[in-house]
């Protein structure tokens, strides 16, 4: 009976996740990243079976009401995360390895998708994805236009809209990992005072502590310097590649910012005003993520000696 409980939860509750994102777009965009998490839960509570089961049914759920689409997207952008995660956590993966396992798994098995999708049904994904991006930015001038934009303010946000459209068209590979990761990441600090609660104990360590490996600023730099090159073949790759560096440089960054600020006075109000000038100025990000690269040579988190003099 607790078994076919659990399956009636954990599929309701990551069908309600999920399908919040078709009903409220702006809510569910949240929603949906959390939509991995009952199925987790009940994978740490009741094991890898009724998990199994919990997202066949949501899967079935989606479909029926959905359609196919939306039960593809939710079981490669929720599913692979929602069984790998907790399999990786019970071997003894920290932190930082479950997140990258994961969302590098789920990358593998999306590409893979891709392909067979594009090799059975002759279609060109990467003109379809272009096509919908373009055909939301007719969209978004027609709302700008019934609202009374008009002339030069029109042309403007055009013109700023066409050149967002081509950069997401061409860096939507790291925008796609970059989210998986925040999905995995999410999931992971949700799941962890649950699992404490059933009795794991998973050595996940401290963000504050967070270093990347060194050698991977030679990532960096190389992708930097390939921007360079006349060629759109190594443009493009080069370009993705620095996106997501730049982002894991960001996440360094703002790990060594909230260690030194653990050790100020007025902890709490400093990190709140941290997270407001986050949100409120965004090239800020930028500087956070010139911190974490520097850190590799600064070592800004260890506190420095005062000699005596």
């Amino acid at each position: 009976m607790a078994r076919l409980t659990a399956v009636l939860v954990g599929a309701a509750g990551t069908f309600a996740l999920f399908a919040a994102s078709f009903v409220i777009p702006p809510v569910g965009f949240f929603s949906g990243i959390l939509a991995p998490f009952p199925v987790m839960y009940f994978r740490l509570r009741h094991g890898r079976s009724i998990a199994l089961i919990i997202l066949l049914t949501a899967v079935t759920a989606l479909t029926a009401v959905f359609g196919v689409n939306a039960a593809a997207v939710y079981l490669l952008q929720c599913g692979i995360i929602a069984l790998v995660l907790p399999e990786l956590l019970l071997r003894g993966y920290g932190a930082a390895r479950t997140i990258a396992w994961t969302t590098g798994v789920s990358v593998a098995v999306l590409a893979a998708a891709a392909f067979i999708f594009t090799q059975v049904s002759g279609l060109n994904l990467h003109q379809s994805l272009s096509g919908e991006i373009s055909t939301s930015i007719s969209r978004a001038l027609a709302l700008y236009e019934k609202s009374g934009v008009k002339g030069e303010d029109l042309s403007m946000v055009k013109q700023s809209m066409d050149l967002a459209a081509a950069l997401v068209i061409r860096i939507y590979p790291s925008l796609v990992t970059i989210l998986l990761g925040i999905v995995a990441g999410c999931n992971l600090a949700l799941i962890r005072r649950p699992a404490f609660l059933m009795g794991y104990r998973f050595q996940l360590g401290d963000f504050r502590e967070l270093r990347l490996p060194e050698p991977l600023v030679w990532v960096l730099i190389v992708a930097g310097f390939a921007m360079l090159v006349p060629s759109l073949l190594v443009t493009i790759p080069a370009l993705n590649l620095l996106v997501i560096m730049t982002t894991l440089y960001f996440l360094q960054g703002l790990a060594v910012i909230l260690a030194i600020i653990a050790r100020q006075a007025f902890t709490g109000i400093i990190r709140v005003f941290l997270w407001v000038m986050l949100l409120v100025q965004p090239y800020l990000a930028a500087f956070v993520a010139a911190i974490g690269i520097f850190d590799i040579w600064g070592d800004f988190r260890t506190p420095k000696k005062q000699e005596n003099l």
